[in-house]
């Protein structure tokens, strides 16, 4: 569904979450971001975290048969019980890796078992955030950014195959929490050559739900999401809870964000946000994957908003002269 610039902003003045008006701040970078540099704990010599597949960077159960071999990981925060190896041995107790945390800490203390792949914390209107893997070797050091995945595949948020619909693969999930109220502004660029040159990529689907995951259940990052032919619960992008988490509340979408079409959302202090990222009807879930930078701004209210009030404004003014005439 297509929105006008003029209804993203009516939408922005009706939603849930206070505006902060007030003139744009001097911080210009008060910001931070943190990655996902891969959860697993090597469990034998040649076993090593999975890289270009982001359901096992951080969730429930990992694991994948090596020489006759079940090895893997449990998420620390999993509360079923620990799968056993074919020599009858627990799996080994994963660790969390976040760039910018200490060891075993995660983003604003998320425990959900689904994956996720970066947080971003704005603290002033005015702060702007990148989200890159460009980013984090810059900030925190390629030795340090090794396992950081920032990608996402043609159609993960929605492909446009047979059956229409997302899939959990490939689709990134952020989180976003603020310091202040504000209005965030969301943009996307692909930053790498995709891999098919015939398929631009260029266009990305956001969902932001507000809350976190506080699902510590069995996890799967694989099936569609984000598909209106299927049943609940992945039949609606505006269905809560996707992916079997929970915690999760819709609260808007857009299929058309990239380096000109924004999306926009009021955020309120101390919330944490859940941010759906993947590319939107360019492709199939599985093709044309490909790195991309996401940047997110603390903006006063846009433009449009003030337009349409002022006409509200102007209504009520003439409604107001009206009835003065009238009982003249």
């Amino acid at each position: 569904m297509m929105k006008t610039k003029l209804a993203r902003a009516i939408t922005l003045t009706l939603a849930g979450g206070s505006l902060t008006l007030g003139a744009v701040s001097s911080a210009s970078a008060a910001a931070s971001v943190y990655y996902n540099n891969g959860s697993q704990t090597r469990v034998t010599g040649t076993y090593s975290t999975v890289t270009s597949t982001d359901g096992f960077v951080w969730g429930g159960v990992g694991w994948r048969v090596l020489s006759g071999n079940n090895v893997g990981f449990v998420n620390p925060n999993w509360a079923g019980t620990h799968p056993l190896d074919v020599n009858g041995n627990p799996l080994t107790v994963g660790s969390a890796n976040f760039t910018g945390l200490a060891a075993g800490q995660t983003p604003f203390g998320y425990q959900g078992s689904s994956h996720l792949n970066w947080a971003v914390n704005l603290q002033n209107i005015g702060d702007t955030a990148t989200v890159s893997k460009a980013n984090a070797v810059s900030t925190y050091g390629a030795a340090n950014s090794t396992n950081v995945e920032v990608d996402t595949g043609a159609g993960a948020w929605q492909d446009n195959g047979t059956t229409i619909q997302g899939w959990r693969h490939q689709t990134d999930i952020g989180l976003i929490r603020v310091d202040n109220d504000m209005t965030l502004k969301i943009n996307i660029a692909r930053v790498s050559d995709p891999q098919n040159g015939t398929l631009t990529n260029d266009n990305f689907g956001v969902t932001v739900f507000t809350g976190m995951d506080t699902n510590t259940g069995t996890y799967s990052h694989h099936g569609s999401w984000n598909c209106p032919s299927c049943a609940a619960p992945t039949a609606s992008y505006t269905h809560d809870n996707p992916f079997g988490t929970t915690g999760l509340t819709h609260l808007t979408f857009d299929p058309t964000v990239d380096t000109v079409n924004s999306i926009y959302f009021n955020a309120v202090a101390g919330q944490v946000y859940s941010i759906y990222v993947g590319g939107a009807g360019v492709g199939t879930w599985s093709t044309n994957v490909s790195d991309y930078a996401l940047t997110v701004q603390a903006v006063p209210v846009p433009g449009a908003v003030w337009l349409f009030g002022s006409a509200m404004a102007g209504m009520v003014g003439f409604s107001r002269r009206r009835k003065a005439a009238i009982a003249a």
